[in-house]
């Protein structure tokens, strides 16, 4: 796909009642809003308007294919947009909605196709950042949005993020706060087995089978070639900024990297400053929060620093890890230095 040229005067709006209004005027006229959110900020276009909704996959160079998330303010707009809610839907729903959590049900006949990929079902979310939440109320449709990124690369969890990818591609930004979460919404469907987490995100694995007990709990299985993905982040490359990152674990850190050549960053959840070479960024992170929450800024900081490898290491694939995990490894290829 051909991707759009930046040649559209982006707005930049503030999180005030002029600028909420305006955002949601350019939203119902069939522009593209950037927003912010808890997790990253999207894309957004008036969902139930298909050519609004197609300037997306231009904007972004996204594959047609990679069906989009649709996001409202209130919880009782989810029964205009689902065909059935049922009764492990509505306890996601009761437990984590508003919040990071975006659910795969039957998609009414007022999602058009080109939001969903030509699939019967649609993901729908109800994000609790009060930004997020005014300018969806004042848009008064539904808005399907992806992240804000130019396809494959990191999503923006800042302001400036979401302006670098995004200007003169959207029809405004609204200029929002960083991101609390900082990853991707966690991704469930509905089966008669059980629950299917297709992406990881904030609201963990242990989240859910605490809200739903006794109801089966897996992961997403592998997509042949040529299936379309029933969410987004399964099928193509995604999160990856221009720098190689390369993956190494705790307490295996291998010193023979010191002689690495070009500008290198790493991002440590421990202190383990005196294992790395004097010229090398280091940025701890205290806690896997704050590396969720961080992660692509500090990607985006490497970038911008002209850092040609960034060294991260790999979380234990426990609650919020196992989000940190799925992240890292689509953003290395499943590179790792040591293992």
């Amino acid at each position: 796909m051909l991707m759009r040229m930046k040649t559209k005067k982006t707005l930049i709006l503030e999180t005030d009642a002029s600028g909420f209004s305006a955002a949601g005027e350019i939203i119902r006229r069939g522009g593209l809003v950037v927003f912010p959110t808890e997790t990253v900020y999207g894309l957004g276009a008036n969902a139930f308007d298909a050519a609004a909704c197609a300037k997306i996959f231009e904007a972004k160079g996204r594959p047609q294919d990679n069906p989009l998330i649709v996001h409202t303010a209130q919880v009782f707009s989810l029964a205009r947009l689902a065909s059935v809610i049922e009764t492990r839907a509505a306890a996601l729903i009761k437990a984590f909605m508003p919040g990071p959590i975006t659910l795969i049900l039957p998609k009414t006949q007022d999602i058009p196709a080109a939001v969903t990929a030509g699939l019967p079902t649609v993901g729908l979310r109800v994000p609790s950042d009060s930004a997020a939440q005014q300018f969806l109320q004042a848009a008064g449709v539904p808005v399907a949005a992806p992240s804000a990124n130019v396809s494959g690369r990191p999503s923006p969890t800042t302001f400036d993020m979401a302006r670098a990818a995004m200007d003169g591609r959207a029809d405004a930004i609204i200029r929002g706060g960083d991101s609390r979460v900082g990853l991707e919404s966690t991704i469930v469907r509905i089966t008669e087995g059980g629950l299917e987490i297709l992406r990881p995100g904030g609201v963990s694995e242990e989240d859910i089978r605490a809200a739903i007990r006794g109801c089966p709990v897996y992961g997403a299985g592998s997509l042949c070639p040529g299936d379309t993905p029933p969410a987004p982040g399964m099928k193509y490359t995604h999160y990856k900024p221009q720098a190689e990152v390369v993956l190494f674990q705790g307490g295996k850190w291998n010193p023979r990297i010191a002689g690495a050549g070009g500008k290198t960053g790493v991002l440590t959840l421990t202190e383990k400053h005196a294992a790395f070479p004097r010229n090398f960024l280091v940025r701890e992170m205290p806690s896997l929060e704050e590396y969720a929450r961080r992660l692509y800024a500090e990607f985006f900081l490497f970038d911008s620093l002209g850092c040609e490898r960034i060294f991260a290491e790999y979380p234990p694939e426990e609650g919020l890890g196992r989000a940190v995990a799925n992240r890292l490894l689509k953003a290395s290829g499943g590179n790792f230095f040591h293992r």
